[in-house]
């Protein structure tokens, strides 16, 4: 195994025990786990189910077994509810997300605890890579709290991601998973699904906003969008082109001189996700050169451990706003919206 790819998994490896909560912890504020995580710790893998990893995910080609399986033993998928006290009624949310450490899943399941107060309304957290367990669960969890139509809103800003991919797989939305060929799960309910936020006008906004937390003189600052990216350069350039919309529109309403972005895509092999910061940090250098500041701002969903990974990245270049999109109001307007755009639909 190359060196670049062995700490790449060493650092997959020691990210994911934190990334999701474990099974019968609380997660803070309103928030409660009610149903467990499918810990695959002292599971197998059988030579078929490795195969099919290696087929679908190309870095994985370069590891060995025994690697793999102990990355997929580390792994949590978590369901809970996002208030304390389970309501009842007849339209039920679901909200789907990859999982953050502690903090950050506290970030999330606040911003949706107005939801919880109007609708029964579960999470379901994981990259559901070899289970999809914890997604059934919550879609139980909402039936059994008279769910008779669920709106499933996907939490993420990368529409092109295997995170996606395999959501809908496992609702029966396409024929091919992303990872594993995990059960699909199953529900006599009216599924309805929204859309990601990924290129909803209210990122643009809540990055203005944060922006704007750090400029002092638009004309003369550079602004960068920094965001995770999915693995494959072939849906990079698919989320590359939603960021260029951002891109546009903050250039406009904010007056920057100029606005530019670019993924890190942070699970992708180590050489590609240094060519990426290396074009970031060239252009925040080249800003710098020509006398002007540089801000940045990410599309990271909560302050987790990747933003802390790109504020590294740019360490001593640019000012840098930390914050993820959920911790604004604005957020949680955007939830609003999809949600009644979802009851509207269903009733049709």
């Amino acid at each position: 195994m190359k060196t670049s790819n062995w700490l790449v998994m060493i650092a997959f490896m020691l990210a994911i025990p934190g990334n999701l909560v474990h099974a019968g912890a609380h997660t803070g504020g309103n928030a409660a786990e009610q149903g467990g995580g499918h810990d695959h710790g002292q599971h197998e893998m059988t030579a078929e189910q490795l195969a099919e990893l290696r087929a679908k995910i190309p870095l994985y080609q370069e590891y060995s077994d025994q690697d793999i399986v102990m990355g997929m033993s580390r792994m949590k998928n978590t369901w809970g509810w996002v208030a304390e006290t389970e309501a009842s009624g007849k339209v039920g949310v679901l909200a789907l997300a990859h999982g953050f450490k502690k903090e950050a899943n506290q970030q999330f399941t606040a911003r949706f605890e107005r939801t919880g107060e109007a609708y029964p309304t579960t999470y379901a957290f994981g990259m559901a890579m070899m289970t999809s367990d914890h997604i059934q669960s919550a879609i139980t969890a909402l039936e059994e709290a008279g769910a008779e139509t669920i709106i499933v809103i996907p939490t993420t800003t990368a529409d092109n991601s295997t995170l996606v991919q395999q959501w809908d797989y496992i609702f029966g939305k396409t024929d091919e998973s992303a990872y594993l060929d995990v059960p699909r799960v199953k529900s006599s309910a009216q599924v309805v699904w929204t859309d990601t936020p990924t290129a909803d006008p209210i990122v643009t906004s809540i990055m203005l906003a944060y922006a704007r937390e750090l400029s002092t003189d638009p004309a003369n600052e550079l602004l960068i969008i920094m965001g995770h990216g999915p693995q494959s350069q072939a849906d990079n350039e698919k989320e590359l082109m939603i960021l260029a919309r951002h891109a546009e529109a903050l250039k406009i309403e904010g007056g920057f001189n100029d606005v530019k972005f670019g993924n890190v895509q942070d699970d992708a092999p180590t050489e590609v996700r240094a060519a990426n910061v290396a074009a970031i940090r060239g252009n925040a250098q080249d800003a710098v050169d020509q006398g002007h500041d540089v801000i940045i701002v990410t599309t990271s969903l909560t302050n987790s451990g990747v933003v802390k990974r790109m504020k590294s990245d740019v360490e001593g270049l640019a000012a840098f706003n930390d914050k993820g999109l959920m911790e604004h109001p604005l957020f949680g307007s955007w939830i609003d919206k999809v949600v009644a755009q979802a009851r509207e639909a269903g009733s049709e």
